[in-house]
């Protein structure tokens, strides 16, 4: 049996991998050479997975609920529901954006990344969703259906992550994304009559 790492080391690690893989991709890095990056040994990092690829789930795993977290906390900081719906949207962009086209395109190729990536997106759409029905229901923006939105995002998120589908757009992965936002506030927002 595996000797278990205490928890600061473990999430230190899988940190560590997850700032190595959303820069470079994982198809062709090895437990090995992230050890190497990591300064630790690969038997290290064994001792957290059996594998890479139970290497690289945990580590988007942990990304993702630390980064649902911070999201949540930046949002409570905004006055208004759709301030605080808003400011969602905007840290998860932020949150995402730096990650580079090889990370995204291995997400995309490989099925227990892609899954382990779409839960965490499907839980960022359903409290964008909650968040955005608390505007509607403060009366801030426009009446929505926000199951039907919710999913409306689900397909967005899918051609967000679509490499080629955004290279024959022209657009980066942060210029999409930038660009669904502009299309729900306008969208939403009240219009202003001069």
């Amino acid at each position: 049996m595996r000797r278990q790492f205490n928890d600061d080391r473990r999430k230190e690690l899988l940190d560590g991998v997850m700032e190595i893989i959303k820069t470079q991709g994982f198809s062709k890095v090895t437990i090995s050479e992230m050890a190497a990056k990591l300064h630790c040994s690969a038997s290290s990092l064994y001792k957290i997975a059996p594998n890479k690829d139970s290497l690289i789930v945990l580590a988007i795993n942990q990304w993702g609920e630390l980064a649902l977290r911070d999201w949540e906390a930046r949002a409570v900081q905004g006055k208004t529901a759709s301030t605080r719906a808003h400011l969602y949207y905007r840290a998860a962009v932020e949150g995402v954006s730096s990650w580079s086209h090889d990370f995204r395109n291995d997400v995309n190729r490989f099925e227990s990344a892609r899954l382990a990536y779409a839960k965490i997106s499907d839980n960022f759409i359903n409290r964008f969703a909650d968040l955005l029905n608390e505007a509607v229901e403060e009366g801030e923006v426009r009446s929505i259906n926000t199951k039907f939105l919710a999913n409306v995002f689900r397909q967005m998120a899918l051609v967000i992550r679509d490499e080629q589908l955004l290279s024959d757009c022209g657009m980066t992965h942060t210029q999409a994304l930038f660009e669904v936002e502009r299309i729900i506030w306008d969208g939403i927002r009240f219009e202003r009559h001069h």
